[in-house]
């Protein structure tokens, strides 16, 4: 799901819970992994007391499912894609043990209205995870001014309000 109204439904109810781990799907050759966002398949959002939240980027839609992780698997000439928990020195690692204040929804790159990112903002933290042409973005603090004309800023699910005029949403976030 990927539409705002569907998204904020399943992230709303987040607000307020601690982040207890990130589980990552990574790229690996041999028996090392692939370093850097580029390697990033999948990633799953554990909080406390609710279901993973995983995201998956799709061309620049992001979408999210309630899912549990899957297990790794061969690649064969390609390599693997390993599943585990992320590394504590990632910037997903740095926001486990944190609290989700809010949840700010991004427009993708796309004439539909889809979210394309999220603007994760924990206790000591604001994080940007957002997929644009089938890559992941992840990096801290707002959208950066060389992305603006790709992602924009839909708002935060702590302040409800009406989809820009335009949009098909056309209900509250």
């Amino acid at each position: 799901m990927s539409d705002p109204r569907t998204v904020g439904a399943l992230l709303r109810p987040l607000l307020g819970r601690r982040l207890l781990a990130v589980t990552e799907a990574r790229h690996w050759f041999g028996e090392q992994p692939v370093m850097g966002i580029d390697a990033l398949l999948h990633l799953w959002l554990h909080f406390e007391t609710a279901p993973a939240i995983m995201a998956h980027g799709c061309g620049e839609l992001l979408k999210l499912t309630e899912d549990k992780p899957y297990s790794s698997y061969d690649m064969q000439e390609d390599g693997r894609a390993v599943v585990g928990p992320v590394q504590p020195t990632d910037l997903l690692g740095d926001v486990v043990g944190q609290c989700l204040v809010d949840v700010g929804l991004i427009q993708g790159y796309s004439t539909i209205p889809a979210v394309g990112g999220l603007q994760l903002r924990f206790e000591r933290t604001e994080l940007l995870v957002a997929t644009l042409a089938d890559e992941w973005v992840c990096q801290q603090g707002p959208i950066p001014d060389g992305l603006r004309q790709y992602l924009s800023f839909i708002g935060w699910l702590s302040t409800p309000r009406l989809l820009p005029k335009g949009s098909d949403a056309g209900s509250l976030l």
